[in-house]
């Protein structure tokens, strides 16, 4: 799955690149105002731009935001749609010396040059639809409100079909989710673009350094506010691993069961907000297990009746250690029901059908085929048909039908 979502990725890379290769070529005609003639501040907006793609903003679980969009669209603004094409490509490369002089640890550099490309599409297409649609005597202030709106509209249609086409979701169905993430980042830049661009016209190119310099600054909190959400997931998957540790053979467990649960219930047509919650649910569906003694866990034969009453307390265990969490109880349901059969004759509650969480049926089916292909130490870890296969045969009594040909549509894939 993991190779499969990188190849994805990769082809939108390339695409993404070459759009905006041909959209730089498009522009070549007109190079009549631009800022290669001043390399001194070429140079500085280029710096700048690399900043504000160094300054990501955590949208978890779709990527990161920067704020290099207000420096391109203001140089377009001041310079011409030439110079704010260069620096959205450029960006990249000043992003990466920047990382360098600091010390911090560069991200893929085919994701920071998908992040050149996004913008200089979303420029172009934004600069090409307001020179056709909005009349020359608006004014340049104005004219750069136009252009920050199509512009910005344009980047979130492309992150929209990026991340659609990357994860494997539903466009209809990722649009709501994602727009309240991205909004009302997207909003707060539209606002500021004015305030740059005056203070551009009052004093000049230095205006645009001092801008942005304030702007970030201004615009640190809520940089926290997302790598706190990002934290969140990342201690989540801490927490799980932990868990796993008990048991050396399923050490990442929970974590790839979240991988699977989530495409299953992409799949399956969930809606963003139900997926999110299902992942947190398969990323805590063991840790009941921290009130199971290790002995029992790692038992490499099969557990005695009173050693499996203990085993099967785990998702009561679990239920309740993230019972009133307001983070977490939303899931509470995804943990305490995920050993439940499709026929009614599993536990805690003997639910059967549709009485099961779907978020249970999922992780349940995600959590038995990562057991079924992962070496124990009592059995070699089975193949992907031969997985398939018992998951099959116990199809509609052991595990809801829908969920397990779901799975077969995935790994087929």
């Amino acid at each position: 799955m993991k190779g499969e979502r990188l190849k994805r990725e990769l082809a939108v890379q390339i695409t993404y690149l070459i759009v905006a290769g041909l959209a730089i070529g498009t522009a070549l005609a007109d190079r009549s105002s631009t800022v290669l003639g001043q390399p001194l501040w070429l140079s500085a907006l280029w710096l700048l731009a690399g900043l504000g793609s160094w300054f990501e903003i955590p949208i978890e679980p779709y990527g990161n935001l920067n704020l290099s969009p207000v420096v391109f669209l203001v140089a377009t603004s001041a310079f011409g749609l030439w110079s704010g094409l260069i620096l959205a490509t450029l960006a990249p490369s000043a992003t990466l010396l920047i990382r360098t002089l600091v010390g911090s640890r560069p991200d893929s550099i085919g994701r920071m040059l998908l992040s050149g490309g996004e913008a200089t599409i979303a420029l172009w297409v934004g600069f090409q639809v307001i020179s056709i649609l909005v009349p020359e005597s608006q004014g340049q202030l104005v004219n750069l409100i136009i252009l920050s709106v199509l512009t910005l509209a344009a980047s979130f249609v492309l992150i929209s079909i990026r991340v659609a086409f990357t994860e494997g979701i539903a466009l209809r169905r990722l649009v709501k989710p994602l727009g309240r993430r991205v909004l009302p980042h997207f909003l707060a830049m539209a606002l500021v673009m004015p305030v740059v661009w005056l203070t551009y016209a009052l004093i000049g190119p230095l205006g645009i350094v001092l801008s942005v310099v304030v702007v970030v600054e201004t615009y640190y909190p809520w940089k926290l506010l997302g790598e706190q959400r990002d934290l969140f997931l990342k201690s989540l998957q801490m927490i799980s691993n932990a868990v796993d540790v008990k048991d050396p053979y399923t050490a990442h467990h929970s974590r790839r069961v979240a991988q699977y649960a989530v495409r299953l219930a992409r799949v399956l047509g969930a809606a963003e907000d139900e997926v999110n919650r299902i992942r947190i649910g398969a990323l805590m569906h063991d840790i009941g297990k921290i009130a199971v003694p290790g002995n029992i866990i790692r038992k490499p034969s099969k557990l005695t009746d009173d050693e499996m009453d203990l085993m099967k307390g785990h998702v009561a265990a679990g239920a309740s250690l993230i019972e009133g969490l307001e983070v977490l109880e939303d899931s509470k349901d995804i943990v305490e029901h995920h050993h439940e059969n499709y026929d009614g004759t599993g536990y805690p509650g003997t639910l059967a059908g549709t009485q099961i969480p779907l978020g249970s049926r999922i992780v349940f089916v995600a959590d038995a085929y990562d057991a079924l292909t992962t070496d124990r130490p009592y059995r070699k870890g089975k193949t992907r048909p031969e997985a398939m296969r018992i998951l099959n045969e116990n199809s509609g009594s052991q595990f809801d039908p829908k969920v397990v040909d779901a799975l077969s549509f995935i790994l087929g894939k």
